[in-house]
């Protein structure tokens, strides 16, 4: 059990109210992490299923309802998961701040309503497929709130939203087949992050229907280095 000591709350910065070649190609960047074990993606999937059952969701309707809302205001104690959790999406370094705060304030939508989990850090820091599968959506509008973002829809019926993006990795485009670890972007400040409050948004929604979001954190191997709040 690690327990993440508070030194500074960089909640504020954030919010301010095909190329289907082999990863092994020589152009192709990945993160450091071994091949991902069917086994392990079994653990993944059962704990997506877990937290869908035991309430850790954030409604799908038009009024916004929640099960067990994420508390945001003090750090989080987490148990730091080794190898068999859901490949974290950046490079921790030289700087990783989780904000657990799934179903906190968004401010697209408002109280109660943020779908993901951000995931502080500094410009141009890599971000990865977490899993196998296509490149089924990319945003690109630097006026919307997403920004620059990524859709990944995985091998195992997941869809992976990569929101604030401050640019793609050369050679992908939509419908890119990506592998587990590869590069596929770089933390940004786009869309409505605050500027200069670098970080990644990211979302978790399995299938079949993927409309409804579930806790990232819980599901995510989170690097020692990293601070969870």
């Amino acid at each position: 059990r690690f327990v993440f000591e508070q030194t500074g709350d960089p909640r504020a910065e954030l919010t301010a109210h095909t190329t289907h070649e082999h990863p092994n190609a020589c152009h192709v960047k990945h993160a450091t992490r071994p091949p991902t074990s069917s086994r392990r993606m079994v653990r993944t999937m059962a704990a997506v299923a877990a937290v869908v059952v035991g309430g850790g969701v954030v409604g799908a309707s038009s009024s916004g309802g929640l099960d067990e809302p994420a508390a945001v205001g003090v750090p989080a104690e987490r148990i730091v998961v080794s190898g068999e959790g859901l490949l974290f999406p950046i490079d921790p370094m030289p700087r990783c701040d989780v904000l657990n705060n799934f179903a906190g304030t968004s401010k697209a939508f408002g109280g109660g309503a943020h779908q993901g989990v951000d995931i502080g850090a500094e410009v141009g820091q890599e971000v990865y497929a977490v899993e196998d599968g296509l490149l089924y959506r990319q945003w690109t509008d630097l006026g919307g709130n997403p920004g620059l973002g990524w859709g990944l829809w995985s091998d195992t019926d997941v869809k992976y939203r990569y929101f604030h993006l401050d640019r793609f990795a050369p050679g992908l485009e939509l419908g890119a087949r990506v592998y587990a670890g590869q590069l596929i972007g770089y933390v940004g400040d786009t869309g409505n992050a605050a500027p200069g409050g670098w970080h990644l948004h990211f979302e978790v929604r399995p299938g079949p229907l993927h409309a409804t979001p579930v806790d990232p954190v819980p599901l995510l191997d989170i690097p020692t280095v990293c601070r969870v709040w």
